[in-house]
């Protein structure tokens, strides 16, 4: 099954009424004739619409009461949900999303990986991403720990004074998205390294033996 990739954009304001002190976008993807890949998006647009309505509107009223009594700025928050496509190949198809928000001039992005396996309408799981017999976890963990250090001796990205502890306790399997030419795997912002490094990436090369690969596709 191929469909035609495409995208759907909406926008919402938070109240809709005189004065939004919340704006919302969002752009998700959509698959012609993948029922599980668009329930799955559907399903995250909603979601992402309720954490506007129910969690950032509230703390947007209550800094607008703030404003209004000590009078000061009035908040004009926003928030965005966009997706990157980093690899379209037949029948692989690997994504990510980044939610930013744009609270009181401070920016923080949430990011979301997911790669799909579109002859069968399903996620591709991390391990089937590495040949069989291969500790794909402790392989990553230590090539991202390679990179870090020597980042860190070039002197070209910061990391806390604690990363290595950190690396190894928020890592997560789903935070992994293909290219063309290699494995990410990625960190969300804050958790290694300090904000001005946003969110760490490290790019792990494609190897048939002894790492990453692109299992459906023959590369």
């Amino acid at each position: 099954m191929q469909g035609s990739l495409s995208f759907t954009d909406e926008k919402q304001e938070f109240p809709p009424e005189d004065l939004p002190l919340l704006s919302a976008q969002c752009r998700l993807p959509r698959l012609e004739g993948a029922c599980r890949f668009n329930r799955y998006y559907d399903a995250y647009r909603r979601a992402f619409f309720t954490y506007c309505r129910k969690v950032l509107l509230p703390m947007a009223q209550a800094a607008y009461a703030l404003a209004s009594e000590q009078g000061g700025a009035i908040p004009a928050w926003q928030i965005t949900l966009d997706t990157t496509v980093t690899l379209e190949q037949f029948p692989l198809l690997s994504l990510y999303t980044d939610t930013a928000e744009c609270l009181d001039g401070k920016r923080t992005v949430l990011r979301r990986a997911d790669t799909w396996d579109l002859s069968a309408d399903a996620p591709v799981p991390a391990g089937a991403l590495f040949p069989a017999g291969v500790h794909w976890r402790r392989a990553l963990l230590r090539e991202v720990s390679r990179q870090i250090r020597r980042q860190i001796a070039d002197g070209v990205s910061l990391y806390h004074p604690d990363w290595r502890r950190r690396l190894y306790a928020d890592f997560s399997a789903e935070r992994i998205y293909l290219t063309p030419e290699s494995l990410c795997l990625y960190y969300q912002m804050y958790a290694i390294a300090p904000a001005v490094e946003g969110v760490p990436v490290f790019r792990v090369p494609y190897d048939e033996e002894l790492g990453p690969r692109l299992p459906l596709s023959g590369a």
